[in-house]
């Protein structure tokens, strides 16, 4: 029995272990199962946070490209100058860039010249000239003469000669009397003479005083009152600052009937260079367009820059020739589609300069090397006697343009990733460039392909060049009607100043009513 008691005994302690076995699993079961909940909710608690931090980096890749898009951006901007941009010279101030190896004046890839100082190769000789008799005479005699009792009775022999040329300014006074008769012949009648054509009063300028003052105002850049003030000085004659004004508006009125003829020459030129600058006419924007070859200028001012401005030129919408131009898209305007376009590669050469200077870019270069082949060989050709390149030198030009904007087209892919808000995402600036190239190829080449074109668009640019010093002087035209006035006689200074007339000389035939342009009597090429 006692056996039995201890194997019972056994047997219920066996059980309760048991018992307390299935409570601990019970338990671990439970705990396990709520591991495991947790370890669900923490899974996706962390793929939510890995989704976030995810979702978290691409926004700050994105931020960042955008901000290296912009540092680019202002990099670029500091970055331009006169030599790698159309920015002009005057926005360098005191930051001159060093010449770049791109210029056409350079020839041994250094950044520098070989030209010499003084006058090149091809210019014209200039030298003061004396008179064939002088208007006075001076003698350099011996101190040891002076006083001599002997004095002129010796002889004399000049040994040497030395002369000096000046100016001697003076105001000339004419006085047309006018004369009348008793005339015998006809009986006793009066008979009067007429004042010559042009002396119209009492007190009146003439007609050269008149064009110093209108060439100092237009052409020597000067204010009303400092060109009255310099009159007074250099010859005694005092006059007003409307006085002035009067010559000029007098001036203006007399040479916008040259306009026409002006024009007209104009459109039967085989090239002309377009460009516009920007003025200010009463403290107002406006524009100054010309239309410029080497022997003729015409400038216009409007408050129009684009089309309405080129269009009061009145020269592009009716030219069939080849207009050179900076590739502003206003002169591709459908209206002026009679005409054929030139672009103008020294602009080109500096925007290809930005793209090397700020992108490192070797395509660029390759570029620039080529339009200056391009530009040495047409050279060349033209000092043989050449006046068409053979089509085995122009095919070789033309296949290596188009593997160098190749070259340029993959360097530069267009983004994949549209930017936030409407539109397309910006090319930048290389490959707007390249596509540009790409497009326009006739265009660049032209210079090339016909070689009555010129390279660039320098003649149009000179032509403006003063009237931007007047802009710098004055600041602003202060009459509505002042800038339109200054182009008109400025167009016939300069134009006169292409054909060896000088502009007092010109405005003095002006103002006489004897000035024409027919001594451009051929078609301008």
């Amino acid at each position: 029995m006692d056996q039995k008691g201890n194997n019972r005994k056994d047997f219920e302690q066996l059980n309760h272990k048991i018992d307390l076995l299935a409570m601990s699993n019970s338990r671990l079961v439970s705990q396990v199962s709520e591991l495991l909940s947790q370890n669900k909710e923490l899974q996706k608690s962390s793929q939510a946070q890995a989704k976030e931090f995810t979702k978290a980096i691409t926004e700050l890749k994105s931020i960042i490209k955008e901000k290296d898009a912009e540092l680019a951006n202002l990099r670029e901007q500091v970055n331009k100058d006169s030599s790698n941009s159309s920015k002009p010279p005057s926005t360098d101030f005191c930051k001159k860039p060093n010449p770049k190896p791109s210029t056409l004046n350079s020839r041994n890839g250094k950044g520098t010249t070989k030209k010499t100082n003084g006058g090149q190769k091809g210019h014209p000789d200039k030298t003061m000239e004396l008179k064939s008799a002088p208007d006075a005479i001076e003698r350099c005699l011996p101190k040891d003469c002076e006083g001599c009792p002997l004095f002129g009775k010796c002889e004399a022999t000049v040994v040497g000669s030395r002369n000096v040329v000046d100016l001697a300014i003076q105001a000339y006074q004419t006085q047309f009397d006018q004369v009348q008769y008793s005339c015998p012949i006809q009986g006793g009648a009066i008979i009067r003479g007429e004042y010559p054509a042009g002396v119209n009063s009492h007190f009146q300028y003439g007609d050269t005083l008149k064009s110093l003052v209108v060439t100092l105002s237009s052409f020597g850049m000067m204010s009303m009152s400092r060109i009255a003030e310099t009159i007074n000085a250099l010859a005694g004659i005092t006059m007003s600052d409307a006085t002035v004004n009067n010559m000029i508006l007098s001036c203006s009125d007399k040479c916008k009937q040259q306009l026409p003829k002006l024009r007209k020459l104009l459109l039967d030129s085989h090239s002309i260079g377009f460009d516009e600058t920007g003025i200010r006419v009463c403290g107002k924007n406006h524009w100054m367009h010309t239309a410029s070859t080497k022997d003729l200028t015409l400038l216009v001012s409007s408050p129009k820059r684009g089309k309405p401005g080129i269009d009061d030129c009145g020269v592009l919408p009716h030219f069939k020739g080849v207009a050179v131009h900076d590739c502003w898209s206003s002169y591709y305007h459908k209206d002026y589609a009679g005409a054929a376009h030139a672009l103008c590669c020294a602009h080109i050469d500096r925007e290809l300069q930005g793209v090397t200077d700020n992108y490192k870019q070797r395509w660029a270069r390759q570029f620039q090397k080529l339009l200056m082949s391009m530009y040495v060989t047409k050279n060349k050709l033209l000092a043989e006697g050449v006046t068409k390149a053979p089509s085995t030198m122009l095919k070789g030009f033309s296949n290596q343009y188009d593997k160098i904007v190749g070259s340029g087209i993959r360097r530069n892919p267009i983004p994949k990733v549209l930017k936030k808000g409407r539109g397309r995402p910006r090319k930048g600036t290389a490959r707007s460039l390249v596509d540009r190239l790409q497009k326009l190829k006739a265009d660049v080449m032209r210079f090339f392909t016909d070689f009555n074109v010129p390279y660039s668009n320098n003649i149009a640019e000179k032509s403006y060049r003063l009237p931007k010093k007047k802009i710098q002087i004055a600041g602003t035209f202060r009459a509505s009607d002042g800038g339109e006035r200054f182009a008109t006689i400025f167009s016939i200074i300069d134009t006169c100043r292409k054909n060896g007339l000088g502009p007092i000389e010109a405005l003095s035939q002006v103002f006489a009513g004897t000035f024409s342009l027919d001594f451009l009597n051929q078609p301008v090429r």
